[in-house]
């Protein structure tokens, strides 16, 4: 609200934003979203619940009754429970035992259970042929290829690879060679003599050294780190000079063709794109754990961070088979809503049941319930899935917040008199997620009730998301006009009414357009102090002709710069903001077109576009840098009120309220905001820009095109009825305090 110095000095009351009864919905029905874990099936109690339709016929009671304690007796011996329903009954008087018949009630129940808590479903993909086990540490590991047809990796000084060949040999095994001279070193049998000659260079192991432990296995791991082995094992032949050490290997057998299955949130084609292996070469397995690392990887950064390889086999017929799983989720449970509807949450999420879990759908939909306004808080956890625990039951718990507020105020004015104020508003209507609101000033020395707003929005059309919002107002304040050195020329009252209609419809995830159409009559009304504009019309007033220039700018100033405006306003926005209200990262991009035509009934003819930037960059844990860039530019025949302002609050602080206007504008914000306290969050900060042009309709301001800019710190505290902002800036002629509320930018 810029309404500069408004003119009622209030007592005002406002609630600590309450929910009214009548606006509470009765939520305390199933969700539809209820875990079915939470269902507990009974059966054998010996209180049996009331809708349980089981007659006690038969139940067995301590009594000094002899004769009483007899029947019990036999009522026991029988086989009867005394919890028999009618029909059981009726099955034992046809000739069935109680045993049967409880059998029978025993199955039915165990069914029922299975069908509430269905037994465990096994989903992963199924793949043929023998398992091919591949090693960790390897997503980095290098690979020589200069041997065609058989790819060998190579392991680099220090790298840390988990190797099992080594440890495929005991001590038992070795012990009779230890300390035997080995006359000769090989590597066989290979199908290429050059792999041979690859790894000897590697070995530990040399002609002429003694056969050591240690150096096997060095060997081994050496032998089995290049993939190519599906076996790696010494045997030594005993000669009269010591013993011939010959590394006994198996060859993998060779890859014909490779087939990714279960796969759906990723292409197989971008998969196959991180697949190192090569069909018609030999099976390296430290390839393929590099192709698997790639693979998780890839899942990874596209936010399936549960989606993984999860078994990797090669068949009779040479296909390598790599089998993806991707958990979905199998149900999503919402708690903590006890106003809003459950349909409200549900839309604003960007996942669903049976879509395959991703990190940053969930992220997505988090801010975006968050983001409606209606939660103080909201958190998700992740459950294993009761169908099948490698599924995900997503669990949403929020914690909400009063959405509905009463403002009751009275006020005293010189002019006015004694003035009544009264507000309604509530952002989340009966848990729909419609707003409303309306205020209402009554009283004052004036038989009409001259201010009021009333305002709705429906944010959800249909699935898409598309919106519709109407306001009708009639506002009527005292305003200041400054001149471009900021001093006060005018005191008066202006009356603004008409009404507005938004439809907002949903491009994609983060861009919506926006399309306003509205009517505007705004009136001078009353004179306080400075220039009586209303006297121009007449040639009168003391300050008529004062500041120069034709005459006729102050006979008409009031028909040039009052009067009705009939618009059409479209805007497209940008915004991946991770929270609307405090934002932290992302951004928020609009372009505005307004379109003021005589062609529209109006009394003015012009349009006008602005462009707006905020950029937000998180520092640290909790500090925020933010950044705000507008230009805009309008071209015709533009009102005094409605040209571009620049000054107060909003967009310039250090200086006066609308102190710069124009046809023509530019600003830049950069503020540093950091915590002091819960709720409570400090800024320095620094505005720049100037508004210029399109005055010639107002005698009393000239154009002063030139740069200002100021410095300042702020405070912005959160309270029940709205975030509060307190800044001090100084600009190039003094220092100023601006109060306000509403949220920053």
């Amino acid at each position: 609200m810029n309404m500069r110095k408004k003119k009622l000095l209030a007592l005002m009351v406002t609630s600590a934003m309450m929910t009214c009864p009548v606006w509470a919905d009765d939520t305390t029905a199933a969700t539809g979203y209820e875990s079915s874990g939470s269902q507990t099936v009974t059966s054998g109690s010996a209180a049996a619940p009331a809708d349980d339709q089981k007659t006690a016929v038969n139940t067995v009671v301590t009594s000094p009754n002899d004769e009483t304690t007899a029947d019990a007796m036999k009522a026991a011996k029988s086989g009867l429970t005394g919890y028999e329903t009618a029909e059981e009954l009726a099955a034992i008087a046809a000739g069935k035992s109680p045993a049967a018949v409880q059998q029978e009630t025993a199955e039915a129940v165990h069914k029922e259970n299975e069908i509430l808590n269905p037994a465990p479903v096994d989903t992963t993909p199924q793949i043929t042929g023998d398992k091919v086990s591949y090693m960790s540490g390897t997503s980095d590991m290098q690979f020589d290829t200069s041997i065609p047809g058989y790819p060998m990796a190579v392991i680099q000084a220090g790298q840390d690879v988990a190797l099992p060949y080594g440890e495929a040999v005991t001590d038992a095994d070795l012990k009779p060679y230890v300390d035997k001279v080995a006359t000769s070193v090989t590597v066989g049998p290979v199908p290429e003599a050059q792999i041979e000659q690859k790894l000897l260079p590697q070995l530990a192991m040399r002609v002429g050294d003694a056969v050591n432990m240690d150096y096997i296995r060095h060997d081994l791991n050496v032998i089995g780190a290049t993939g190519l082995f599906s076996t790696v094992k010494p045997s030594f032949t005993t000669v009269p000079e010591g013993v011939s050490l010959n590394y006994t290997v198996q060859m993998n057998p060779v890859v014909k063709k490779i087939d990714i299955v279960g796969n759906e949130s990723l292409s197989t084609g971008d998969l196959m794109k991180l697949v190192a292996t090569t069909p018609g070469t030999t099976l390296n397995t430290a390839v393929v754990s590099h192709d698997v690392a790639n693979i998780n990887t890839a899942f990874a950064n596209a936010g399936y961070m549960m989606s993984r390889v999860s078994d990797v086999r090669l068949d009779d017929e040479g296909t390598l088979h790599i089998a993806i799983s991707e958990p979905r989720i199998e149900n999503i449970n919402l708690r903590g809503n006890t106003k809003t509807k459950n349909k409200v949450i549900m839309r604003e999420l960007r996942m669903k049941k049976g879509d395959i879990f991703n990190k940053n759908a969930a992220s997505r939909s988090i801010q975006r319930v968050y983001n409606t306004g209606y939660f103080e808080d909201v958190n998700v956890r992740l459950l294993p899935g009761q169908r099948n625990p490698k599924d995900v039951i997503v669990e949403i718990d929020v914690t909400e917040q009063k959405t509905g507020s009463v403002t009751i105020g009275a006020g005293y004015s010189d002019s006015d008199g004694l003035v009544g104020i009264l507000g309604l508003a509530e952002t989340n209507l009966r848990g729909t997620g419609d707003k409303a609101n309306i205020s209402w000033e009554f009283g004052g020395n004036t038989d009409t009730n001259k201010n009021y707003i009333f305002s709705y929005t429906h944010p959800y059309l249909n699935d898409a998301g598309d919106s519709i919002g109407f306001s009708i107002f009639d506002r009527e304040s005292e305003y200041d006009d400054y001149n471009e050195k900021g001093n006060s020329v005018a005191e008066y009252d202006r009356r603004t009414n008409g009404f507005n209609v938004t439809y907002g419809r949903v491009r994609s995830e983060y861009v919506s357009d926006y399309v306003t159409l509205e009517s505007k009559r705004t009136k001078y009304t009353d004179y306080d102090s400075g220039a009586e504009y209303e006297k121009w019309v007449n040639d009168e007033g003391q300050d008529f002709g004062s500041w120069g220039g034709d005459l006729d700018r102050y006979r008409n100033y009031l028909k040039n710069n009052f009067g009705r405006t009939n618009s059409l306003t479209w805007s497209h926005v940008f915004d991946n903001r991770d929270n609307v209200y405090d934002p932290t990262k992302g951004k928020r991009l609009s372009f505005t077109g307004t379109w003021a035509g005589h062609g529209m009934g109006g009394d003015f003819d012009y349009f006008k576009f602005i462009a707006e930037n905020r950029l937000y960059y998180k520092v640290g844990r909790a500090h925020v840098i933010a950044v705000r860039l507008m230009g805009g530019i309008a071209t015709g025949d533009m009102p005094y009120n409605d040209l571009f302002t620049l000054g107060g609050a909003d967009n310039l602080r250090g200086y006066e309220d609308d102190e710069f206007r124009g046809n023509k504008m530019y600003e830049a914000t950069i503020e540093y905001r950091y915590p002091i306290a819960k709720k409570i969050q400090g800024v320095v900060f620094t505005d720049l820009g100037n508004a210029w042009g399109g005055v010639e309709n107002i005698p009393w301001y000239h154009e002063n095109n030139k740069l200002h800019y100021s410095g300042g710190l702020g405070f912005r505290i959160t309270t029940p009825i709205g975030p509060i902002r307190l800044d001090y800036g100084v600009g190039q002629d003094g220092g100023k305090f601006h109060f306000s509320f509403g949220g920053k930018f």
